[in-house]
């Protein structure tokens, strides 16, 4: 996932408190906000920006890349859904990750704290694989915004990495998620424009499909940076597991 790469879609999500929080749109978190704005960052008043201070934050996130064949994988299901083409979305191949924490717009300082806590999570973790498999949606199949594939095989692994470097974090100042990590891969959104499609029927048919199993070797800090035609991607950090144990 390195280099600099034009995302299919805005990574902003569609926004709901069922979804996990970095699929909601962002709400900047007091900690990462100057004590001279974190009451107008709070209300929901716009403030202006000190000098310089919007283009020092950086909006960025923690994730476990996908690796090469799971992607090709996943992108083979879309035929799948043709009944709801028009009202799906979906990821790029080369974009699909399992992100494990999602920070936000933060400062360049935190952007180093940040890298740290990976870095102490990955000196202390095995490498390890999981398998994708199902696929489900939400805030659920009747009304569906993020189509997601599950994880099977080393599902309680990957919580237990999202957990520890949750920790991580919190010891760096940054705040604990409020839910549980729920492993799954976001592989296409809802459109906004017109209704949500009703994907019951075929979410139930792929309900236990295996998509494939790969090796979890690093953990990726990620730049996004939004504009009017997507997001690009830009790897900050590449931070190796150990062995497989």
């Amino acid at each position: 996932m390195g280099g600099r790469r034009r995302a299919g879609a805005a990574e902003d999500p569609v926004g709901t408190l069922a979804l996990p929080a970095f699929e909601r749109p962002l709400v900047p978190s007091p900690l990462s906000v100057p004590r001279g704005r974190r009451r107008a960052a709070t209300s929901g008043v716009t403030a202006r920006p000190a000098s310089g201070e919007t283009r020092a934050r950086r909006r960025i996130f923690i994730a476990v890349a996908l690796a090469p064949t799971l992607r090709h994988a996943v992108a083979g299901l879309e035929p799948r859904f043709s009944a709801a083409a028009n009202s799906l979305r979906w990821v790029a191949p080369d974009h699909l990750h399992f992100t494990l924490k999602f920070l936000g717009e933060i400062t360049g300082a935190e952007v180093t704290r940040a890298g740290e806590a990976a870095r102490q999570v990955g000196a202390r973790t095995r490498s390890f694989a999981i398998t994708v498999a199902g696929m489900g949606a939400f805030p659920s199949p009747r009304r569906p915004q993020v189509v997601w594939a599950g994880v099977s095989d080393g599902a309680d692994r990957l919580i237990a990495l999202a957990g520890d470097l949750d920790e991580a974090l919190r010891r760096m100042k940054f705040p604990r998620e409020r839910r549980p990590f729920q492993p799954h891969l976001t592989v296409a959104r809802v459109r906004r424009s017109g209704p949500a499609p009703d994907l019951t029927a075929i979410l139930q048919e792929l309900g236990g499909v295996p998509v494939g199993t790969q090796a979890v070797e690093a953990l990726l800090v990620m730049e996004s940076t939004l504009n009017p035609s997507g997001s690009i991607y830009s790897q900050v950090e590449e931070v190796r597991l150990g062995e497989v144990g």
